[in-house]
């Protein structure tokens, strides 16, 4: 019987130390800062800065986004990690305009995942860093791949946190991580 347990504790250290070496090691990752997005988060590795302008039916606006892209031989299982953020004019969406951001949110979660081709797999309201927000995920290319994303406004400024992952690999902590790591300077 002692035999037994001798044998239960050593699998089990095995078993967590084998686990615990394939879980990222967090210390690799990047906090990046945008002075004019406002915020930091934490990424793989320094992103690609890109701003370009949209044309929206309120006007042309400036998209900025902030890309990562890992590399196949990184052993990261997320192919992108995106941010996006754009400002609509001042007062578009007043602070207690709740449901009109909602509206809002649910109106981009869906018009995202048609973008992609891909279908809405589950939305909920969220927060994060104490600002109320949106959480969606969708599934795209035959429900190969998958997209899960946040979304809020701070004022007029609107935010778009995605990740893309191939479905096998969409629930890993890299991608939460991410998705949780956004902060307001």
């Amino acid at each position: 019987m002692l035999l037994l347990k001798g044998l239960i504790i050593v699998f089990s250290l095995l078993l967590s130390t084998s686990v615990w070496s394939q879980s990222t090691n967090w210390s690799n990752w990047v906090t990046f800062e945008s002075r004019d997005g406002a915020f930091k988060m934490a990424a793989p590795s320094e992103p690609q800065y890109l701003v370009k302008e949209i044309t929206t039916s309120i006007g042309a606006m400036e998209l900025h986004s902030y890309m990562v892209a890992p590399q196949y031989d990184d052993q990261n299982p997320n192919l992108m990690y995106l941010i996006e953020y754009y400002d609509y004019p001042e007062g578009t969406f007043p602070e207690d305009s709740t449901a009109l951001k909602l509206f809002f949110y649910e109106q981009t979660a869906q018009a995202t995942s048609y973008e992609i081709g891909g279908t809405l797999s589950y939305s909920s309201e969220s927060s994060i860093d104490g600002i109320d927000g949106f959480l969606y995920r969708c599934q795209y290319k035959n429900d190969a791949y998958v997209m899960k994303s946040r979304m809020f406004f701070v004022g007029d400024r609107f935010y778009h946190i995605k990740v893309y992952s191939e479905k096998e690999f969409s629930l890993n902590d890299e991608m939460d991580w991410y998705l949780d790591s956004f902060k307001l300077k």
